[in-house]
């Protein structure tokens, strides 16, 4: 499903087998170290008893690269199978997105960011709800206190991330229409 192109009427919706990936990315200038047990950690003190002690229904492993983990949450209202990434380095370098910003400011912005931290859904276990709310959760919680802009990986949309998107993305909420950033190409 082209979820956000639907929402927000931009473009022509992909064909269903081209659907938009599911996840966002936040962007910022402090690296997030994570450790498999750091990131168990943090997991269940979003949804407490369930990532501790370490079981086979909600986990945590190392990825196939450095900054890169696997999660399987089977968490009611939170269920997926997702991968975080924590990357040294700007997204400017795995995305166009920058292009669609006409804002120069809002470009600086966005160019100027030197690490990023991603999750993004492999798995629906649910529904696209579900797989954002853990999603959200996830990036409210591990964000650096200087993160700069909130990303949607497969559409040029971003929002300025500040303490009312932390806020929303910890109470599960997407940002509001009217946030997001959208420049058309």
């Amino acid at each position: 499903m082209d979820f956000f192109k639907k929402l927000f009427g931009i473009g022509e919706a992909a064909p269903e087998d081209e659907a938009d990936m599911i996840g966002w990315v936040v962007m910022s200038n402090s690296d997030v170290a994570l450790t498999v047990d750091s990131l168990r950690a943090a997991l269940d003190s979003l949804y407490p008893g369930q990532f501790l002690p370490a079981n086979d229904r909600t986990f945590v492993i190392d990825g196939a690269a450095e900054g890169q983990f696997m999660i399987q949450s089977n968490v009611a209202g939170a269920a997926g199978m997702f991968m975080l990434h924590t990357v040294p380095g700007p997204y400017t370098e795995f995305s166009n997105f920058a292009e669609y910003l006409t804002d120069p400011d809002l470009r600086t912005l966005a160019t100027s960011q030197q690490f990023w931290l991603g999750v993004d859904n492999m798995h629906v276990h649910t529904t696209e709800a579900e797989a954002y709310c853990l999603i959200g959760a996830v990036l409210a919680k591990l964000a650096p206190p200087d993160a700069a802009m909130l990303v949607h990986p497969s559409t040029p949309i971003a929002v300025r991330f500040d303490d009312d998107i932390r806020r929303r993305l910890a109470d599960g909420l997407e940002p509001e229409p009217s946030m997001w950033i959208i420049d058309r190409p």
